[in-house]
Parts: structure tokens; C-alpha cells; sequence
């Protein structure tokens, strides 16, 4: 480069910044005070921060540092003195593979480059950032502490101090203890501590630490959704993160490889297992923490949500002495929740209980868990041979993951075992077929399949703000069925937001459910290798209720939104509508509503063709669509022979 030998004080003059004199009157400033030439000259108002850094950036072509939307790395920091970097304006940034990266106010000091390198041990790479940038910058990290107080004072409007002890492993203790130890004291444990309590106080399910470009932000998974909870200075982000890996007892100098961890505390008296996972991202690691509260594996059967119909079909289930029975849903839709709770409804003194789980998620006193560990090569299927000798009564598998898993589970459940599990399929039906692609032949999973519950959670309205409010029911529609003009009001709830539910409307979550129970005819189809769409209409004939009919059901008790449970269900895919006459919840394949006996169908009731909602008359006879018109209720002697059941579609 052609400048490369040239100093700073003939390239400001080159550049017309300034003249012979002021670079004289600069230097002799730069005797007196000991400042750097930039900084004097910046003193005496003979340049600009901005004409320095362009004329700088200009001719040596060096990248420039913005200190709003960059942190450095503690390992770059402690490369380097808080003294060397006061006295050259120079701040480590990180450590590259060859060279530390080092911003500088001044990159052409030959002198400044070659006392950091005797003191880093290492080549060092300059790059550009304005003088007052670096000062500030050298304040807030080598005096880390003073600034984490100053960011803690503004988002904890309180005095006293969070109570966050980690509850360490046994075998692990050694490690853990040495860790804990380097970072306690610093401030930056009073914010993490503060964040964790937080997460749990509002009942949190996941914490995200999310990087981005201009700072760090804090999300909270409450009631199934993510919300914002704290925007923190981007400088931050390092020390949370290095506190977390700590405390899960993850590689603090691993920034390039997703790592994943396990933390157990104990926050006032709680005890508060949470799953750590890393992911290295261009803005830096994000974290996630997956809370699992112990306290929430006490829930009871009665308590999930249910109504008494599926209530005692799901206890039905449950008192058979064999066989599996299967729950299905997405992550998070509460499939642990149910199965803990049906742990606890069949646990008694003569029945022995063991579970394999990756991982155990709550400790059940007198049931033996089981938590698998790929490494040692304790797998499912491995753990679930052992517990075959161990004389069970009752197994419970976390997931059945593949086909080696689902035979040892199926054959368990012919050999006196009941046995419960879960699968991930978007319905019940859809569990059949999925047994059956995991490679498990038609008869064993028609011999053995007791039944299948899909479960999702729905956000339920807050009790303090909730009210009432009439509708069409023809603004329903979206459940699929035809449309109605003469449909009275329908009245739901809603919520209208208040402190208590931090102005959400929605507190707490409730299940709504659907049970495929497998009787003599699904059996039949199971043999056949019928499709989805088969089984699952066996089963609504056999009496299972969609999911997205207990959904409605739950909507029209006011107990949730139609707008929450259309979040967590596509309606019409599952089949429901409302009965105009009786606000009832009624199956898309019957054509009368089981309660009333109102025409609800979409075939005509004389032909059997298919009509459109919005059609007057049946195209094909000319049978007038009493759907469409209103005319709901049967009046006539041809339709008073029916019984007000539920008809289905020839």
C-alpha cells in the first residue's frame, strides 16, 4: 500500500484537514498531556471524530467499528490491560485464529501495535473505530460490573435481591462447584437470577435470549405464545449467555457449535429443572430454555379440561389390564401433562409402574423413572427389555420413535402390560397409520390399540375481564357447514384485558381433546390397511368426538375463543358445525342435529345430491333447501317418522 509508511499527521495534511501549524501546535499538545496524536488534535478542535475515521478508513481500507452494534469477547479482553488499552486507545475485540482483532483510534502507531502484541502473545489484525467510541467502550468493559448495575436498576423495580440456587447433580458436582464459583459476586448474577425468577413467576414454558443487531432480546413462551419481556444494551449479551452456559455446565469458549445442557435450581423453595440449548447465530448464541416446573406433574385427570363424556371414556381406557393406549399432538400441546396425569389416576400400592422418558420431566413418588441416555447406550428400546424383567404392571414410554421401540411396546402390551405412550400425528387417526409406517404389521396394531387421544392446549379467558357479546350465527361459518341467514344470535365471550392477565383477555390454557376408541369395526379396518380418512370416520360413527367439536363446545360454554381454538385447530378439516336452531355442536357428516333434530345437512333430503350453501333449491329434483331457507324443523308426517338422532349421510 503506498501510505503504509506515511503517519497520521501527513495524511491530515495531505488531505487539506489541517496545516503545518496545527500539526506543530498538536504535537507539542501531545508532549504536554501524553494524549495520542488523534486525541489531541481532537482536543484542540482541529479535526472531527467523523474526518479522522473516513480519512483513516480511506486510505488504509481498514473495516470500521460501530461500538453500538458490536461487543467484544471477554477472551479478547483479558488478552489485553485496561492500562495498554487506555494509554493507545486501543480495544481487543476477539480472538481470531491467526491475529487478535483490535479496534483502534490510531492503526498507523507502530509503536502501539508492537506493545499489544508483546503483551497478547499474538499477531494483531487493527481495524477502525472512533476515539470516543473506544474510550467508552474500555469504561463499560473492564468495569464490567458498573455497567450491569446501572442496566439491573433500570428493569428491577425492586429492592430485594432474587433468591436463585443451582441444585446440582451428584455426579457432577465437583465441576459444577468450581464454575459457580469464578462467577459468583458479579452483578451479572442478580440480572440472570432476576430473569429465570421472572420466567417462572409468570409461568413460563420457554425462555428465548435472542441476539440481535442493535442489542438483546428477552422473550417468554406463556400460555402456549411468545411475548416480549425485556430489550437489553447489546453489550449484555456475552456475559448472560457465558452465566447460563455456567450454570448448565456448558463449554464457556465454545461459540462456533450448538451445545445442549441441563440446569436444575431452586427458585423460593421451587424446584425448576430447565433444558439448555445453544445455537450459534450471525448476530451471536441465541439461547433457549425449556422450563419444566416439578410442581406441574401433581395435575389429576379431572383437572386437564375435559368434559365428563371424554372423561370417562379416557378412565374407560385406563381401567383395561392391557394393552396401549397412545396420545398424539404437536410439541407442547400438553401429551406430558395427560400422561403424568394418567399415571397418577392408575398408580396404587399393588401395581408396579415404570416409565422410560428422555427426559424424566417431573418425579413421581412411587412410580420408577427411567431417563434414557444415548450415550451410555441406554435407549429406549434397550431400557424397555430391562424393565420386561422387572415384573411391571403398567409402562410408560416418552415417545415411540421407531420400529425397534414400537414392537417391544406392542408385544409388552399382548404379554398382560398396559402400556402408554405417545406418537407425533396431527389426529388420532393418523396414529394408526403411523404404527403401521413405523413398520408394525396391521393385525398387532388392531389386537393391541385400545385407543388414541390427541390433545391441544387452548389459551382459556381471564375470569376478571371476561364479558359477553352476541353474534350471527352465520358468522361461524369458518367451522364449515352452510351458511344461514335466519340463524338467531349466538352468544359468546371474550376477554377485554385487565392487570390480572397483563391486558391479554387469556389466563391459563385448558385441553380440548379428541378419543379414538378402537371397538370390533376399526378393528377391521385396521386389518385392511384402511386409510386415514377411513378410520377416522369409523370412529366419529363409532361415537369419537373431533377435536374441533369439543373445541366449539368449550367456545359456545365460554370458556375460551373461537379465535384460540381455530389458532390450535383448522376447523373445517375436522369436521364441526353449530346447530342454527339449538346452538348445538354437531358432526359434519350428520344431516340432523342429534338434540333437536334440525336438517343441518348439505345433501338434499330428497335426492341425496349435494347442495350449496347458498342455493334455494335443489338443482337435480327441486326439493326447496330448508337449510338455506330456514325452515330447519321437521313439519310434515315424511320427516316426523324420523327419530331426532343423529342421521347420517346415505
Amino acid at each position: 500500500m503506498a501510505n503504509e509508511h506515511k503517519r497520521l499527521g501527513e495524511l491530515l495534511i495531505e488531505a487539506g484537514i489541517i496545516d503545518e501549524a496545527q500539526l506543530a501546535r498538536a504535537i507539542d499538545e501531545q508532549k504536554r498531556s501524553g494524549l495520542m496524536l488523534g486525541a489531541a488534535l481532537l482536543k484542540l478542535d482541529f479535526v472531527t471524530e467523523s474526518d479522522l475515521v473516513a480519512l483513516l478508513h480511506k486510505q488504509l481500507r481498514l473495516p470500521v467499528v460501530d461500538f453500538d452494534h458490536t461487543a467484544p469477547d471477554e477472551g479478547a479482553l483479558a488478552k489485553i490491560s485496561e492500562d495498554l488499552a487506555r494509554k493507545y486507545l486501543a480495544l481487543p475485540l476477539e480472538v481470531g485464529r491467526k491475529a487478535l482483532v483490535v479496534a483502534m483510534a490510531d492503526p498507523m502507531n507502530v509503536a502501539a501495535i508492537e506493545d499489544l502484541r508483546f503483551q497478547a502473545g499474538m499477531f494483531i489484525q487493527p481495524v477502525l473505530a472512533a476515539p470516543s467510541q473506544i474510550a467508552a467502550a474500555i469504561e463499560r468493559y473492564y468495569h464490567l460490573d458498573t455497567s450491569m448495575n446501572e442496566v439491573i436498576q433500570s428493569i428491577i423495580q425492586r429492592d430485594e435481591d432474587v433468591e436463585v440456587s443451582a441444585v446440582e447433580e451428584q455426579e457432577d458436582r465437583e465441576a459444577t462447584d468450581v464454575l459457580l464459583k469464578e462467577a459468583e459476586g458479579r452483578p451479572i448474577v442478580r440480572l440472570t437470577n432476576w430473569l429465570l425468577h421472572r420466567a417462572v413467576e409468570e409461568r413460563a414454558s420457554d425462555i428465548h435470549i435472542e441476539p440481535q443487531h442493535d442489542d438483546l432480546i428477552i422473550r417468554l413462551r406463556v400460555d402456549g405464545l411468545l411475548r416480549e419481556e425485556q430489550r437489553l444494551p447489546k453489550w449484555t449479551q456475552g456475559a448472560i449467555v457465558s452465566r447460563i452456559k455456567v450454570l448448565a455446565n456448558l463449554d464457556i469458549a465454545e461459540k462456533r457449535q450448538p451445545q445442549d445442557g441441563r440446569l436444575v435450581i431452586e427458585i423460593s423453595g421451587r424446584r425448576v429443572d430447565m433444558r439448555v440449548s445453544t445455537l450459534p447465530l450471525t448476530n451471536g448464541e441465541k439461547v433457549v430454555m425449556r422450563i419444566v416446573d416439578q410442581s406441574g406433574g401433581g395435575v389429576v385427570l379431572d383437572a386437564l379440561g375435559l368434559d365428563d363424556r371424554e372423561l370417562t371414556r379416557l378412565k374407560r381406557l385406563l381401567a383395561r389390564p392391557q394393552g396401549i393406549i397412545l396420545v398424539t399432538g404437536p410439541t407442547g400441546s400438553g401429551k406430558s401433562t395427560l400422561l403424568y396425569s394418567a399415571l397418577r389416576h392408575v398408580h396404587d400400592v399393588t401395581r408396579n409402574i415404570t416409565t422410560v422418558e428422555d427426559p424424566v420431566e417431573f418425579q413421581l413418588p412411587g412410580i420408577n423413572q427411567v431417563q434414557v441416555d444415548e450415550k451410555a447406550k441406554k435407549t429406549f428400546a434397550a431400557a424397555l427389555r430391562s424393565i420386561l424383567r422387572q415384573d411391571p404392571d403398567v409402562i410408560m414410554i416418552g415417545e415411540i420413535r421407531d420400529q425397534e421401540t414400537a414392537q417391544i411396546a406392542f408385544r409388552a402390551s399382548v404379554t398382560g402390560h398396559l402400556v402408554l405412550s405417545t406418537v407425533h400425528t396431527n389426529d388420532a387417526a393418523g396414529a394408526v397409520t403411523r404404527l403401521v409406517d413405523l413398520g408394525l404389521e396391521p393385525f398387532m396394531v388392531a389386537s393391541s390399540l385400545l385407543g388414541v387421544v390427541s390433545i391441544r392446549l387452548v389459551r382459556t379467558l381471564c375470569p376478571k375481564c371476561k364479558e359477553t357479546y352476541e353474534v350471527e350465527a352465520s358468522t361461524l361459518n369458518r367451522l364449515g357447514g352452510s351458511p344461514n341467514t335466519d340463524a338467531k344470535h349466538v352468544q359468546l365471550h371474550r376477554g377485554t384485558g385487565c392487570p390480572n392477565c397483563r391486558n391479554t383477555g387469556y389466563s391459563g390454557r385448558t385441553g380440548i381433546v379428541e378419543i379414538l376408541g378402537v371397538d370390533d369395526r376399526l378393528r377391521t379396518l385396521i386389518m385392511r390397511n384402511a386409510p386415514d380418512a377411513d378410520i377416522r370416520k369409523g370412529a366419529i360413527e363409532a361415537g369419537m368426538r373431533p377435536i374441533g367439536e369439543d373445541g366449539l363446545a368449550k367456545v359456545l360454554a365460554g370458556r375460551t375463543t373461537l379465535e384460540e381454538v381455530t389458532r390450535v385447530v383448522y376447523l373445517p378439516e375436522h369436521g364441526v358445525r353449530m346447530c342454527p336452531h339449538c346452538t348445538g355442536v354437531v358432526s359434519k357428516d350428520f344431516e340432523y342435529c342429534p338434540s333437536c333434530g334440525t336438517f343441518v345437512g348439505e345433501h338434499c333430503e330428497r335426492c341425496r345430491k349435494r347442495l350449496d350453501g347458498e342455493w334455494r333449491f335443489c338443482p337435480s329434483c327441486g326439493l326447496e333447501n330448508r337449510a338455506r331457507t330456514g325452515a330447519h324443523r321437521p313439519s310434515d308426517s315424511r320427516f316426523l317418522r324420523v327419530p331426532p338422532g343423529a342421521r347420517k349421510a346415505s
